[in-house]
Formats: structure tokens, sequence, C-alpha cells
């Protein structure tokens, strides 16, 4: 494995986590790069058994799950509504310019903002005022329902008053661009299984999502806690019902992926860390 700094092996500290397989590696020869930017979406490869140095996704034996190409193409549809490669590029291409993380961005300080306001303003004239902004802002950009940023403000706001968001670091992150680019690296990995991509094209896609990720975020503490709130933005959007155990879920699997010894997130890290300066040599006296 050429990627440096592979922790010793000790006993995972948390066996309630341990219960899902071994952590999977092919041993291919993808370089420290390439698995950077594959660890970007290692919670999909955890969650499907995957190797987490291969751009196929879905394990490479007998699986319970069955054959990953069916699979593969099953969540593509059902998920995405993809059914060629030309849909799962316009996909790639929608979240890597930010497909969630721009409404997380508009909604989430004026949430904050309200939520953390007086008693007496909280329900009042202050969220009144937010609401007419992000009108504003929609008819502005041109969106079809300018509604539907008020829509995800309130639910937004509603999800954080009642306790469904306590499975996320305080205070929140200010940018879930995590969310996104963890799903550019799935996306690809996805349609190359299915067989609608080639592969030099699904690397061009996953290397894409690496660069934004290292300016965005230092570590996979900062990264992991923006995708969970990414996802939390998302599914309180789509059901909030889900958010109350789910959430909970998807953070024990973020614990698993910052502690577990062979854990893509413990073998690389996000940014190459920075050679320290040489000290200056002592001039002959």
């Amino acid at each position: 494995m050429p990627a440096r700094g592979v922790p010793a092996l000790t006993t995972f500290p948390y066996p309630e986590l341990d219960k899902r397989e071994e952590d999977h590696w092919s041993g291919a020869g993808v370089s420290d790069d390439e698995l950077r930017a594959l660890a970007l979406g290692a919670f999909y490869s955890t969650r499907w058994d995957a190797f987490h140095d291969a751009m196929v996704l879905g394990p490479e034996r007998e699986h319970p799950l069955g054959d990953r190409r069916e699979l593969a193409i099953d969540t593509l549809t059902g998920a995405w509504g993809i059914t060629d490669g030309n849909e799962a590029r316009a996909s790639m291409e929608q979240l890597l310019e930010g497909m969630h993380a721009p409404l997380y961005a508009l909604v989430n300080p004026l949430v904050m903002a309200s939520v953390n306001a007086s008693e007496r303003d909280r329900f009042g004239e202050r969220a009144d005022r937010h609401r007419a902004f992000l009108r504003q802002v929609g008819s502005f950009r041109g969106m079809d329902n300018p509604e539907a940023l008020v829509r995800d403000y309130d639910i937004w706001a509603q999800a954080i008053k009642i306790g469904f968001t306590e499975h996320l670091a305080r205070p929140l992150p200010n940018d879930i661009h995590a969310w996104d680019l963890a799903r550019v690296v799935a996306v690809a990995r996805m349609a190359f299984t299915a067989g609608y991509l080639e592969a030099d094209v699904a690397w061009e896609y996953v290397m894409r999502a690496l660069p934004p990720a290292q300016r965005r975020y230092r570590n996979w503490r900062q990264f992991g806690d923006a995708y969970l709130a990414g996802w939390t933005y998302w599914q309180a959007t789509e059901d909030l019902a889900e958010l109350k155990n789910g959430g909970v879920d998807r953070r024990m699997e973020l614990l698993r992926l910052w502690t577990r010894p062979t854990s893509p997130w413990r073998r690389i890290e996000l940014n190459e860390s920075e050679p320290k300066p040489e000290p200056p040599a002592e001039e002959p006296s």
C-alpha cells in the first residue's frame, strides 16, 4: 500500500460499533491522492462492504446483498433517477457545483439566528423577515418554486427545536459541501460498477472531488461532521421521521471511520502534512 502513515493495529475500543464486516482492502496500487479521493466516499464503501481502495462499489465475493452490478443499477435508478452514463455525469456535475450545500448556506444561518433569538421574538417578526428574504432570493434566482426555501427554513428550524439534530457537532457546521462531494464519489463508483462509465471517466470525477474537499476541510473530523450535517439537512426536508434513529446510526458509522484502525480515514490524512522546515545550518565559528 503506497499510502503513508498506516497506524499500528490496536484493539478497537467500541465493540458495539464492530458488528459490521471488517474493512476491506484489495491491495490495489492506488496513489495517495487516489486513496484520499476514494476515502471521501468511505461511508458508502463501509455500508456496501466494498474495497476502500478500488473503484468497484460492492463486494468482490459472494454476499447476501447479491450481485453488485444489479445493486448499483437499482440504487442509481431508485435513489437518483440515473439510467445511463450521461445522467450520471449530469448528476455529478451538479454535485460538484453544489446541490444541497448552497441551500444550507442560505437557510442555516437564518434558522440559527431565529432559534437563538429571545423567546418573545423566536416565532415572531424575525422569522417572518427571514421568510420574506428567502422568497426574494428564490425569485431573484429564478427558482421554479421560491417557496421551497421557506419550506426548508421552517422544516430545518423544526428539526433543531424538537431535538432531531442532537447527533450533530456543535456549533453546527457552516458548510455541508462534504455531503455533495462524498456523493460524487459514490455515484461515480456506482456508475462504473453498473457499467455506465469507463474507469478513466469515473476516476476523473472522483479526483475532481478531492481539491474542493481539501480546501474546505482540514481533516476527516471536519469532513465527517459536515457530511452528517448535510445528510441531516437533506433528510429533514425529505422525511423528518427518519432523523430520530437514522442520524444516530450514521453518527456511529462515522465514529467507526474515525477510530477503527483499519479505516481509510486512519490510513491516510485528508490533507498531506506539510513538511517541517529544516533547522537553519549553524554558521562556522
